[in-house]
């Protein structure tokens, strides 16, 4: 009896077919969504140009989103949560926690100078600046925690720090966007918010020379 509940419990969480094809469908729709938008913009793409671009039926936008707002929602969470990871990825095998700031701080710069339309469209938006921002600085905690902890960030307090760099770095996406500041004055952007990690400007601008990895 043991046994025949424990497979149906298992059974009950393995994903059957029409599930994973539900998710199959979604995947799609929220990757058509941000690839139409970004080249559109956000108000100009409709529900038929996301449809059409997933192939996939009008009728089944409204079995994953109620609105074109939700998926933008989506779109933007996804876009996060993909950047946050390929960020982690990225600063993994780098040794200097200073420099693996400056590594992903200039990749998200970098987004939005590749992709201009959703730069202007998470600037723009109070919503979704805040889960950019709210997003990323999950994983900035954590990685000046453990900096902190073993020695090498000297901070006072994580919330206020946090708070500069964010917006310092988000400041910097609207210049470049703007066409305020170019590169250069970008990376010196990038280097006095390191500073306030317990590094001297000196140390900072030498670190921001070096060749700089890109996703």
């Amino acid at each position: 009896m043991n046994g025949l509940l424990m497979a149906a419990e298992t059974a009950s969480k393995t994903p059957n077919r029409s599930s994973r094809r539900r998710e199959k469908s979604r995947a799609s729709l929220i990757l058509a969504a941000r690839e139409m938008m970004s080249v559109k913009g956000v108000d100009a793409t409709t529900i038929a140009d996301i449809t059409e671009a997933a192939d996939l039926g009008f009728g089944t936008f409204y079995n994953h989103f109620k609105s074109k707002d939700e998926i933008v929602d989506a779109a933007m969470e996804d876009m996060v949560e993909r950047l946050g990871d390929e960020i982690d990825e990225l600063i993994a095998p780098i040794d200097d926690p200073f420099f693996a700031q400056i590594v992903a701080w200039h990749q998200v710069v970098s987004l939005a100078v590749s992709e201009p339309i959703w730069g202007w469209f998470v600037l723009r938006s109070s919503k979704t600046l805040n889960m950019l921002n709210e997003g990323l600085m999950v994983r900035f905690r954590r990685d000046v925690e453990k900096a902190i902890e073993a020695g090498d960030f000297v901070v006072s307090d994580i919330d206020v720090v946090a708070n500069l760099v964010g917006g310092g770095v988000l400041s910097l996406v609207n210049a470049r966007l703007s066409g305020v500041i170019d590169d250069a004055q970008v990376s010196e952007g990038l280097a006095l918010l390191v500073t306030h990690l317990g590094i001297t400007p000196e140390k900072a601008r030498k670190l921001i020379a070096k060749p700089i990895p890109s996703l």
